[in-house]
């Protein structure tokens, strides 16, 4: 997923941006910062830790890990460390929730940010009825069963205006 960008390393700045990439990719949201520790050494099974902070100023712990190494060029992955749920995944599940509360299935449901694996946390969604009319719906992580986050959703009393 990478190159080295200098013999022997890959530099802070590449990994960096290559985060920040994988953040939006799975939050489908820009992170506000993204700070590596240093450059990543182009040696297989070394490995560099970044923090994303998130744009609701939530901390992501991530760890780049380097696969292989090709000439000038070092392969690695990056994980997000904490236990989260995607905004796509939250989205599909409002979209059933909403359709058990109303009795129909919404235009459309979405979601932006990750939702952390720690009880309490909070994604805010919108549901779009057929007819234009939007509502609000908060899921909310009530529990963590190893990498499986359980949540609740509470749809808002209220119409968005």
């Amino acid at each position: 997923m990478g190159c080295s960008s200098s013999p022997g390393s890959v530099s802070k700045t590449d990994v960096q941006t290559k985060v920040g990439s994988l953040f939006k990719d799975k939050s489908h949201e820009d992170a506000k910062t993204v700070a590596c520790d240093g450059d990543l050494q182009a040696k297989v099974d070394a490995t560099q830790n970044c923090t994303i902070t998130s744009a609701d100023g939530q901390n992501w712990n991530v760890t780049t890990k380097v696969t292989k190494v090709d000439g000038s060029d070092a392969y690695y992955d990056i994980n997000i460390n904490d236990a989260f749920v995607s905004p796509d995944d939250i989205a599909t599940s409002v979209s059933q929730f909403y359709q058990q509360q109303v009795g129909q299935a919404p235009q459309s449901s979405t979601c932006n940010g990750l939702l952390r694996g720690a009880t309490g946390a909070t994604v805010r969604c919108v549901v779009t009825e057929t007819d234009g009319t939007r509502w609000g719906v908060t899921a909310k992580t009530t529990n963590v069963e190893g990498t499986k986050v359980n949540y609740d959703m509470i749809r808002d009393d209220q119409p968005m205006p």
